[in-house]
Order: structure tokens, then sequence, then C-alpha cells
């Protein structure tokens, strides 16, 4: 893999801190972490808080991200402070969420077929692009792990991640994989460590390439 790319993975399922510690030594820096379970009417993911804590245990970068449910009573902004709301009461200080709300960033994870069948080829600015490509479920159907078949679409004219493979099994964890850009922000933060005040920080991945100001999605 080239110097300016590192693994990833992305879960939502229990995780233990033996079991991150496996999934380090596998060489995968970052872990994506599910805040927000569609189940039901949508609610927090009763494994995010414990899940964000191991991992950073086993020194692991840790991301948030959420699957809302688009089905349910509650609005998108009812369900996103929920999420907020539970990752701030377990003391985790949240810098950057894969989907805004709070003034801090936003990445979106979809790709091209699935963003212009969802929005009508609109275009997006200051949000970061989590990409996927796969030709099925395991190891065999994996792409690249590059970014050479990225196209610009949606405002974006580069990613920040990109879902390579899907339904693997990673130190017995059932996991997607991912590969992403090492940007200076990203090595500065460490991806998620603890502040001064004990909480800990996620959610660093790709602040130093994502224009600030509010994501806007327009027609």
């Amino acid at each position: 893999m080239p110097a300016s790319f590192a693994y990833a993975l992305d879960l939502s399922v229990p995780v233990s801190t033996s079991t991150f510690q496996c999934i380090r030594q596998s060489y995968y820096n970052v872990a994506f972490v599910r805040g927000y379970s569609p189940a039901g009417q949508g609610q927090f993911d009763p494994y995010a808080c414990t899940n964000i804590q191991n991992a950073n245990a086993a020194g692991l970068g840790t991301e948030v991200y959420m699957t809302p449910q688009p089905k349910s009573s509650k609005s998108g902004a009812q369900q996103f402070d929920e999420m907020y709301g539970g990752l701030r009461n377990s003391n985790i200080n949240v810098r950057s969420v894969w989907i805004q709300q709070y003034g801090l960033s936003i990445g979106i994870y979809t790709n091209v077929y699935d963003w212009n069948q969802i929005t009508g080829g609109a275009s997006i600015n200051n949000a970061m692009l989590w990409y996927w490509n796969v030709y099925g479920a395991g190891p065999t159907n994996e792409s690249p792990a590059n970014f050479n078949d990225f196209r610009s679409f949606g405002g974006w004219t580069a990613p920040s991640v990109k879902q390579f493979g899907q339904v693997e099994s990673v130190c017995g964890v059932t996991v997607n994989r991912d590969i992403y850009t090492v940007s200076g922000a990203a090595k500065l933060a460490g991806m998620a460590k603890y502040e001064k005040t004990e909480q800990i920080v996620v959610g660093s991945l790709g602040l130093g390439s994502v224009a600030p100001g509010k994501a806007e999605i327009k027609q």
C-alpha cells in the first residue's frame, strides 16, 4: 500500500479491547464505529460508547458514523441529537461525524450511483466523502485498495475514505474494510486520544481536507 494510505475498518457489533488490539496488530489504524442504529424507530447504538472506549484503549483511532431510520416518526435532526447526546454523556468529544449538526464537520457515505438516485445528481459543499466500491461480500469480491477507481461526482473531486471490502472476518469479527488518506491533520491529531479533560476525542480523520463552513447540498 502507498505511504499516503492506511487501513481502517467499520463495524456495528460489540468488540472487546483484546480484539481491537488484535485488529491493530493486523495493521488497521482506525475503526469506524456505528453510533446510531436504524433498528425500530432508530436508536443510539448500545455498543457505540464501549466500542469507542475499547478501540481507544487498544491504540486505535476512531470515527463515528450513523445509520438513520428514514421511516421513523423522529426527524433526522432528532435522531442525530440522540446519538450526539449519548456520546457526549459518556465523555466522548465528537469532532466530526459521517453525516451535520452542532457545527461539526460532516462526511457522507455513498457512491456515485446511490448519490444520483437519492439526490438527482445534486452537488454538495464542505463535506468529506467516504465512498464504497465492492463486487460483493467477502475477500474475493474486494475492489483494489486505492482510489484509482474514483470519478468526481456530487461536487467531490477527491475522497477521504474508500470502503473496498464488505462482510469480512478480521480477528473473528465481521467487518467492512476501508482505506483512507493520511492527512497532516490526522497525523497530528492522532485520530482518537484523551484530552486533558480525559475526554476521548473522536473524528479527526480528513479534517485537514474539508473546507470550513456548513455543509450544503445544491440541486
